[in-house]
């Protein structure tokens, strides 16, 4: 992590702000349909990241392996979206009159496509700020049992180690003449299973790396009166910040429940 990323606001703000940041981001995700109003939620993301230090190339990079996954995303909400009363039936994907592609059918596949990404960015930039000893102190101020708390703490820590395990053992399998560039999604799928059996076993040997590294620094005896080094507390800034997140938390989920925020809600209000 470079000293602007440890410099910027998001990072100095409470670890309970933060949570509280990611668990407003999946609500409102949620519950907005529109892909227009998720490709904005996308947008002010990406401004996030880089009003927090990032590059646009290491965005990119964030980004690119979710390209395959995006598409997916897309095509496999057909069979799931239903099309408004009276649409319009472009085309069926199955001969047969099956799978109908609407403007609400492809409105609902780039709203699900854009949503994951933005999931993904959310859950990485918010882990990505938030030390682990932070995350495992918050869950202990709110009473969470204390293996839970470190359980947890070490899930949300270990998702940039991953994503690190991962472009290693692409880069290896590339060193030995693999291929992952490729139009064609079904070969794309096929040529990731090299990467996904050895991700599987590193994730595994961390497993037990970190079961006996926790054992040995005694985190199992009684770790209910156990103590941290650092504490944590509100300043003003957090104060603002969570104020802001709970009024647009219930600002979205009002306009929610008066039937704003569907598949085709701003294309609906710039054709009347």
């Amino acid at each position: 992590m470079n000293a602007k990323i440890k410099n910027s606001f998001l990072y100095s703000l409470d670890p309970r702000t933060k949570m509280l940041m990611l668990l407003v981001l999946i609500v409102i995700g949620c519950s907005i349909m529109d892909p227009l109003i998720t490709s904005f939620m996308l947008l002010c993301m990406y401004i996030l990241y880089r009003a927090t230090g990032y590059t646009g190339k290491q965005v990119w990079g964030i980004t690119k392996p979710l390209l395959l996954a995006f598409v997916l995303f897309f095509v496999l909400n057909f069979p799931f979206a239903t099309p408004a009363p009276g649409e319009e039936v472009f085309f069926y994907l199955i001969p047969g009159n099956k799978i109908p592609v609407t403007l609400t059918t492809i409105s609902s596949g780039f709203a699900s496509a854009i949503r994951f990404v933005f999931f993904i960015w959310g859950a990485d930039l918010i882990t990505t700020v938030t030390p682990t000893g932070d995350i495992v102190l918050t869950l202990n101020k709110a009473k969470c049992p204390p293996e839970a708390a470190i359980a947890i703490g070490i899930a949300f820590s270990y998702i940039p180690v991953l994503k690190g395990e991962i472009g290693n053992v692409i880069e290896a399998q590339k060193s030995r003449g693999a291929s992952f560039e490729s139009k064609n999604p079904i070969k794309k799928v096929k040529a990731y299973i090299p990467v996904i059996v050895p991700g599987l076993f590193i994730s595994i040997l961390k497993g037990r790396e970190i079961a006996r590294t926790i054992e040995a620094r005694g985190f199992t005896y009684d770790p209910t009166h156990r103590t941290y080094r650092k504490d944590i507390s509100f300043q003003a800034k957090d104060i603002v910040v969570m104020l802001f997140l709970v009024a647009l938390l219930v600002a979205v989920v009002y306009l929610k429940s008066q039937g704003w925020f569907y598949t085709t809600f701003v294309l609906d209000v710039l054709t009347k």
